[in-house]
């Protein structure tokens, strides 16, 4: 039997008929945006539900806005979308260089930056890049809409902090001002692949010295992460050959990686300082 066989899937017109369904527990349907990773699972034999409710082309999830300090990012903006969009480059690089890495060209135009969150894989390609914003999402429901830190979102492995009656509205991303970015993703091969270490970093110079640093690291743990204690380490020191070596080290030694198999946690761990001395080279 085939998956469209076996789920009722309801497709809303609006983002408020969309809660309603949300809200009803007679109703409520696992979220399916372009089903690039759910329509996947559900092939290779994860549970198939008996509801779903799609979310794809919505109004008011498919919109990017440019504002003073920051970006509002719609949940169904997709991986293309993003490339595509010119304007938001200057401001957000890492996170368009990530969403560039995203399967092929069909699974760009289809999957979602809400379901690449969503779905909460630590191998997720834009996690890093949207941690190192400092930024937030946006979750809506019928009781209203409430902003969870980028930080405290994934909460474990496949686990974020949203509840079942609440909808991805979209991401807040401060824009990254005089900072600069940068987005590395190492795998098997140059395309199609899944990441075994990724890094995206948000850092800000001045005079030579690093006044603050972001660095977020995604397959490496259940969930992608910030290297506090390297940050907190950087800032406020000049950027010197010595403490680029230092920072290195101090990120592996501080990085606890998962060994599966794509990657053990030995590599994984030797990457990492790698990847953070590759950000602080090309500042």
């Amino acid at each position: 039997m085939s998956i469209t066989e076996t789920i009722d899937i309801r497709f809303p017109k609006t983002l408020r008929e969309a809660l309603r369904l949300q809200a009803n527990a007679n109703t409520r349907g696992k979220l399916l945006a372009g089903g690039t990773d759910l329509m996947v699972q559900w092939a290779s034999g994860v549970p198939v539900p008996e509801r779903a409710t799609s979310l794809w082309d919505l109004p008011g999830l498919c919109e990017i806005e440019i504002r003073d300090d920051d970006i509002l990012v719609g949940a169904g903006v997709t991986h293309a979308f993003l490339v595509e969009a010119k304007p938001i480059h200057r401001h957000l690089p890492a996170l368009i260089a990530a969403a560039r890495t995203v399967g092929a060209a069909q699974i760009q135009a289809r999957g979602t930056l809400g379901g690449n969150a969503a779905n909460a894989s630590p191998a997720g390609d834009t996690a890093p890049a949207l941690l190192v914003t400092g930024g937030s999402v946006l979750l809506a429901s019928l009781a209203g809409t409430r902003e969870v830190p980028l930080d405290r979102f994934w909460t474990g492995y496949r686990q974020i902090d949203a509840r079942p009656d609440e909808i991805i509205l979209a991401f807040r991303l401060p824009k990254k001002g005089t900072a600069k970015e940068r987005f590395r993703k190492i795998g098997t091969r140059k395309a199609q692949a899944i990441s075994k270490v990724m890094a995206a970093s948000r850092i800000r110079i001045r005079n030579g010295v690093i006044v603050s640093a972001a660095i977020a690291l995604g397959s490496i743990a259940p969930t992608p992460v910030r290297l506090a204690d390297v940050e907190t380490f950087l800032a406020g020191k000049k950027l010197t050959p010595r403490l680029i070596n230092e920072a290195e080290k101090l990120a592996q030694e501080t990085v606890k990686p998962i060994a599966d198999i794509r990657s053990s946690a030995e590599y994984r761990r030797w990457v990492s300082g790698r990847l953070v001395r590759d950000a602080l080279e090309n500042l």
